[in-house]
């Protein structure tokens, strides 16, 4: 897996926000992670703190309140050319995708514009970029360093509720699900949020 980036930022969530309705109606179940599996055991014994702080909208340990996945090129956290490892084993982290904001495909004054879900059609076995998962849409990879990729591909918005890592650290890198995207312009914003185990 490739690196990806981001500036470190502290904060809290907004409430009241389109993000923080969308939080809400994500219902905060705790999602597993397919080949890295959240088990019922936590990883550390303050993974159940970290849960408990997300599942409650307290303040992030770091936060991005607008990250921008570009429709051309895709985009990381943490930012950078090859950026350091964030997540931790233990650790809970949320993304929040917004509806709003969309990626328009082609150059064609005509073309068409979507969410980070796509146009919800999985993409057939050849001639894309992420097989089976869905045409023209936001992917997260996670990645180690030096390791490499980590667990298998996911839609991006699959991690809209707080969600344990249990792994070897990672960063997260994203792409689009388009066999040519440099003719795209746009970008899908995420909010993205991290409790970190080892300060709960």
């Amino acid at each position: 897996m490739s690196p990806s980036g981001s500036s470190r930022h502290t904060g809290t969530r907004p409430r009241g926000s389109r993000v923080g309705r969308a939080l809400a109606s994500a219902a905060l179940a705790l999602v597993p992670l397919a080949a890295v599996p959240a088990a019922p055991q936590v990883a550390h014994a303050d993974t159940a703190g970290a849960l408990a702080a997300c599942r409650r909208s307290e303040s992030a340990d770091f936060s991005i309140g607008d990250f921008r996945v570009y429709g051309n090129g895709g985009g990381g956290i943490p930012q950078g050319s090859n950026p350091p490892n964030l997540l931790q084993d233990g650790d809970v982290f949320l993304l929040l995708s917004s509806s709003y904001y969309k990626v328009k495909f082609d150059s064609w004054p005509w073309g068409p514009s979507y969410p980070p879900d796509g146009n919800g059609v999985p993409a057939p076995s050849t001639g894309w970029p992420y097989p089976g998962s869905l045409e023209y849409s936001a992917i997260l990879r996670f990645n180690n360093d030096p390791g490499g990729w980590v667990g298998p591909i996911h839609q991006a918005t699959a991690f809209g509720g707080c969600t344990v890592w249990s792994g070897p650290p990672v960063r997260l890198l994203f792409g689009v699900n388009d066999p040519n995207p440099g003719d795209n312009s746009g970008y899908w914003s995420f909010g993205f949020y991290l409790y970190r185990a080892s300060t709960h």
